[in-house]
């Protein structure tokens, strides 16, 4: 621990001392926070400069080179079974700030489930099909990498996609530059009566396998099974024209994999503009069964008053098993809200030790899931009753 520290204070020394050179730090470089179970293998592969934190929640930081993020991305699937798995920081201060975090108090939100016609109604028209046809055509294309040009041109797909549901003029759907040529997508469905109350739904765009921009990542679990998912949700809100008395954003993260830096990216900036987020859904892997039970909710890094509501919404709607486990520190993009004090879910489609082994790799496809996304059926229905029931039309 003491030998720890004392890089830490070496790596912080050192900057000043550039700084006072008048040398900035090397742009190459970035600093990342990753669960401190993970520093061994983060450091083997880096050798960069460590610090550990003390809190309960055990998370280390560390710099490297930015041509070492795949490496490090593969590194945290291929060892810790994480998706993402860290996260990339803008800066040493804002490192340090994550290093340090305490995590924020989560609003009370009203869970009461008062939709039930609205939501039974509804839950029949989600088609399972639907969803197996834009898995498909997400995972035909190479990868869907956050710099590559397929990844930037799966985005404007996903775009033009989402903006096919609906001709309502009030409903739009945007594409968030934030530096690389994958583009974060937004659709919004603006509320009633309390439009300034946001429900986010939302998966990652990304895939990512050995090789990067030139890798073969079809990424069909991984996740284009939770983008389709959360694609056949909006289309039945939209067809069904329901009007949301709360604010609904689904989104698209870009580069989820390479440090949850999409959703990092905006979840930092709805704090910084006063934008009241009551709730965030991660949909990320839907569709491979790996365990006995349908549908695991994870508890770290996630709300436990939310995942109670799940929990009701699961039982009183869905007819699905259910589950609780973890799965470590960033694991995926409802980390990126937690951290911003929002009420945060993540229900996974296995323990999360009996995740899709297939994924990060060119073997992963539909056929290597559920060639009928019967599973990926499960997490839509929840996501429509989460929707339904939080929104409050």
């Amino acid at each position: 621990m003491l030998r720890l520290v004392m890089r830490r204070a070496l790596l912080i020394s050192t900057l000043l001392l550039a700084a006072s050179c008048g040398r900035a730090p090397a742009p190459e470089r970035l600093y990342v926070t990753l669960g401190a179970d993970a520093l061994p293998a983060a450091q083997a592969l880096t050798g960069a400069h460590v610090a550990l934190d003390g809190t309960d929640h055990d998370v280390a930081l560390i710099e490297i080179d930015a041509a070492q993020i795949d490496a490090l991305a593969d590194v945290m699937h291929a060892q810790f079974a994480r998706c993402g798995g860290f996260f990339v920081h803008d800066s040493l201060a804002d490192a340090e700030a994550a290093l340090h975090a305490v995590p924020q108090p989560h609003r009370a939100a009203d869970y009461t489930l008062d939709r039930a016609e609205l939501v039974t109604r509804l839950l029949p028209q989600l088609d399972p099909a639907r969803i197996r046809n834009t898995i498909a055509e997400l995972s035909a294309m190479k990868n869907r990498y956050y710099q590559s040009q397929s990844g930037a041109a799966a985005s404007t797909w996903l775009a033009e996609r989402w903006r096919g549901l609906s001709t309502r003029s009030d409903v739009t759907v945007e594409q968030v530059e934030q530096g690389w040529a994958q583009r974060s997508v937004i659709m919004t469905i603006p509320g009633t009566t309390h439009p300034d109350e946001i429900v986010v739904i939302g998966g990652h765009l990304d895939s990512i396998a050995l090789g990067g921009a030139t890798s073969t990542a079809p990424g069909a679990d991984d996740d284009a099974s939770g983008i389709a998912t959360v694609t056949e949700i909006a289309r039945v809100f939209l067809a069904s024209d329901v009007r949301p008395a709360r604010t609904i954003q689904f989104m698209g993260y870009a580069a989820e994999e390479v440090g949850l830096r999409g959703s990092q990216a905006i979840a930092k900036d709805y704090g910084k503009r006063g934008l009241d987020v009551v709730g965030a859904l991660q949909l990320d892997m839907t569709n491979y069964r790996g365990s006995e039970k349908d549908i695991w909710l994870m508890k770290d890094f996630t709300s436990a008053a939310q995942n109670a509501f799940l929990i009701q919404l699961i039982d009183t709607y869905v007819g699905a098993t259910w589950g609780l486990d973890a799965c470590g520190y960033g694991c995926s993009d409802h980390a990126s809200w937690y951290r911003a004090g929002v009420p945060a879910s993540m229900p996974f489609e296995a323990r999360f030790r009996d995740h899709n082994k297939k994924i990060h790799s060119r073997n992963d496809t539909l056929e290597a899931s559920d060639a009928n996304a019967a599973h990926a059926l499960k997490f839509a229905r929840l996501g429509l009753a989460y929707a339904l029931e939080l929104a409050k039309p």
